[in-house]
């Protein structure tokens, strides 16, 4: 299949025809460039694109399938003529997404397969796309090239035939070549990130990197850049889980009705500190609100939910406590360090069945989980994270049932170690091998990529040879890669933002910000550094509609409350942190995220979540249903105007309560546009739309100012509407 415009009969061409008619609108213009994004050149009177079918270099209307085919895919390809292209040194057609919409609103993903300057021109490229299998003859569709999360403007074209499709954006306006023609786009240099940062970009870099920008951090974060602050953040102690005291295994025992000896004993708050998740959900929220170690928090929570162990197994505090502690304390380390030390881990090895694998009773679920969740996944991939296909197209396995089956064996002989004492299973110290290889399946085993082990190992050496097997996959980074990436910026990162992070997991000098590097695989905190400072990530704002994420329901709590500056009920301390179990409303629960009790190992929702109707991956979209959207208005409903009240008498569960703190907001309230132009800065970074800000505004301005409350009342309102917006819960 040609995947290349002959350029030399494009050039001949262009010299035969007018080039003021096909490229050139004769005069000085001004590019439509929205807010930096590619340029599609279009005739000189109209938004229609100048595009050519790629090999008859006819103009339109397309086809549906190539004129004069090349191999058995026929479907047809289109150039377009792009400027302002910028793409990075090395970056090609998987840097580029490009998409278009039907007059019935459908949407179609269009494949990029050549990216080429110009010859004589190289300030424009030809960018060479394929028409998507689903696309049938719908007429003048509208499409749009995007870059670094960054869109182009919206062309027309017309597939199949000329006519129909939706009316123009708005802003859409035409975009002939410049007259004289400009110089060639230089290739970009990556902002290095140690100057002080723009206060819009702050605010994305803090929504991404922490549980949401403060006011006070943003400024902090603005003046000092952001590689001073990932400094920073990278070498700051923990918060952390602290230990728990372990319970007896038996709970009527561990938390008898009376206990004589203690006159303040209380056996619901035995059973709730001892055998419910209650104390480590309030560590959450306490660290995720006052924590100064806010990115490894960030992190911890991302890997929670890809190396998953729930509390509806691992039911006492104390156990899960031991796992949370070991992504803590590896959020910044090696991969190959974590992926052993969380297969070990005592927690990991009940949940998972690790710890019952013997070669008399071989158990599947860890070895499974391991290479399909927690390492490589289902199918081969390349690099850029795109799935590999074998010579008739199909998807490549990354394993079979066979290599399960020996990766059950190889793990075999597991077990917990010693008793802490009589009748506490110990949950705290790493998992053990059985004495003299009891339980250990002896026979060699055939791995990945076709490795074999020798016979006769030892568990702990069969056990490395099998996490180096996996370690060492081509699969790991990509697939470790975008699922931070997924977590932290944007669902839909594209290929070449994959890739670039891909690199940095592979060889941590392999970077465009390769700070201290020694060449090492799996090095986490060059990978998180690599996924906050690609171009992909930062910037002001970010057009490409497929960008962002929606925040997960424990970030928009945190986002929501860390905004605000949460503190006790009574704005004198801070908040307990009691916002899940025993809290008057189970927010994160409501909105079907309880924390540390995801429904399966494959966590509260899926990565690979496809919205419905499209074909964008929208994870967290998974569990956002009519129910949960309007819980999430509620939980702002209850923030705003109310809080979380304490307990009292002898109720302990809620010692302070939280609340939000409004004051800086109500000082603002006599000017509405100020108090709404604050919050889009905070909340926002300044991309609230025009239609959004007037009605807001309007709505706080109907509070009149003879109302004693009304600076109370319209920063109330103004919280509200905002927080709750859908523009606002779509993290951009």
């Amino acid at each position: 299949m040609r995947k290349t415009l002959p350029l030399c009969s494009f050039m001949r061409l262009l010299r035969l025809l007018s080039v003021c008619a096909i490229l050139v609108f004769c005069g000085a213009l001004n590019l439509v460039h929205a807010a930096g994004g590619p340029v599609i050149l279009t005739e000189s009177n109209s938004t229609r694109a100048i595009a050519l079918e790629s090999v008859t270099l006819r103009k339109e209307p397309f086809s549906l399938t190539m004129p004069v085919p090349f191999s058995a895919d026929t479907r047809n390809r289109i150039v377009f003529f792009v400027m302002n292209l910028d793409l990075l040194a090395g970056e090609g057609t998987n840097a580029l997404t490009v998409d278009a919409e039907d007059a019935q609103k459908r949407h179609y993903a269009f494949k990029v397969e050549n990216v080429t300057p110009v010859p004589d021109q190289e300030w424009m490229s030809q960018v060479i796309v394929r028409l998507s299998d689903d696309i049938g003859d719908v007429g003048d569709v509208l499409v749009r090239i995007n870059l670094h999360g960054m869109s182009s403007n919206r062309v027309r074209v017309a597939i199949g035939h000329v006519g129909g499709g939706l009316a123009n954006d708005a802003d859409m306006v035409a975009a002939p070549a410049p007259f004289p023609a400009p110089a060639a786009t230089p290739v970009p240099t990556p902002n290095p990130f140690t100057g002080q940062a723009s206060a819009n970009d702050t605010v994305r870099f803090l929504e991404q990197g922490t549980w949401g920008p403060t006011s006070a951090e943003v400024t902090r974060v603005q003046a000092i850049g952001f590689r001073a602050y990932l400094n920073e953040q990278f070498n700051l102690p923990a918060s952390g889980y602290p230990n728990l005291a372990f319970p007896l295994d038996d709970q009527a025992q561990g938390c008898p009705s009376t206990n004589p000896s203690d006159p303040n004993y209380s056996q619901a708050n035995c059973n709730r500190d001892n055998y419910t998740m209650y104390p480590i959900q309030r560590t959450f929220y306490t660290n995720a609100l006052a924590g100064q170690d806010q990115l490894r928090q960030r992190v911890v929570f991302a890997l929670h939910q890809i190396m998953v162990v729930s509390g509806r197994d691992i039911t006492r505090p104390s156990w899960m406590t031991s796992y949370l502690q070991t992504l803590d304390r590896n959020a910044f380390g090696n991969f190959r360090t974590l992926l052993q030390e969380i297969t070990l881990n005592p927690s990991m090895g009940e949940y998972l069945d690790l710890r019952r694998n013997t070669n008399t009773n071989q158990n599947e679920n860890y070895a499974r989980e391991v290479l399909q969740l927690f390492s490589i996944g289902l199918y081969e991939l390349n690099r850029d994270g795109t799935l590999k296909l074998d010579a008739q197209g199909n998807l490549i396995p990354t394993y079979t049932q066979n290599t399960v089956n020996d990766f059950t064996r190889v793990l075999t002989g597991w077990t917990f170690a010693s008793a802490i004492s009589s009748g506490i299973t110990n949950y705290r110290d790493p998992m053990i091998a059985r004495a003299n290889n009891g339980g250990h399946d002896l026979g060699s085993k055939t791995l990945l990529n076709g490795l074999v082990t020798q016979a006769n190992q030892t568990t702990t050496q069969d056990l490395n040879t099998a996490l180096d097997n996996i370690f060492n996959h081509p699969n790991a980074g990509p697939f470790i890669g975008k699922q931070l990436i997924q977590h932290l910026v944007t669902s839909n990162p594209s290929p070449t933002y994959v890739e670039r992070v891909a690199r940095v997991f592979n060889n941590d000098c392999d970077a465009l910000y390769a700070d201290n590097c020694t060449g090492v695989r799996g090095n986490l905190r060059a990978v998180v550094q690599a996924i906050l400072l690609d171009p992909e990530a930062r910037g002001d704002v970010k057009t490409d509609p497929s960008y962002g994420h929606l925040r997960e329901p424990l970030q928009y709590i945190n986002n929501v409350l860390r905004a605000f500056d949460a503190k006790s009920f009574d704005k004198s301390s801070t908040s307990d942190g009691v916002l899940s179990t025993r809290s008057s409303t189970d927010f994160a629960n409501s909105m079907d995220q309880p924390l540390f009790l995801p429904t399966t190992v494959f966590s509260y929702y899926q990565p690979d979540y496809t919205v419905p109707g499209t074909n964008l991956l929208g994870p967290s979209f998974q569990i956002l249903s009519t129910s949960t959207t309007l819980r999430r208005a509620n939980f702002v409903n209850s923030m705003v105007y109310s809080g979380v009240a304490p307990t009292t008498g002898t109720n302990t569960d809620r010692p302070r309560g939280t609340s939000l703190d409004l004051s800086p907001l109500e000082a603002l309230a006599s000017n509405p546009s100020q108090l709404v132009s604050r919050l889009d800065s905070l909340l926002m970074h300044g991309t609230m739309s025009a239609s959004m800000r007037t009605e807001i505004t309007n709505a706080v301005t109907t509070i009149p100012t003879s109302d004693a409350n009304f600076a109370r009342k319209r920063a109330q309102m103004a919280a509200y509407l905002i927080a709750s917006s859908s523009q606002y819960q779509v993290q951009r």
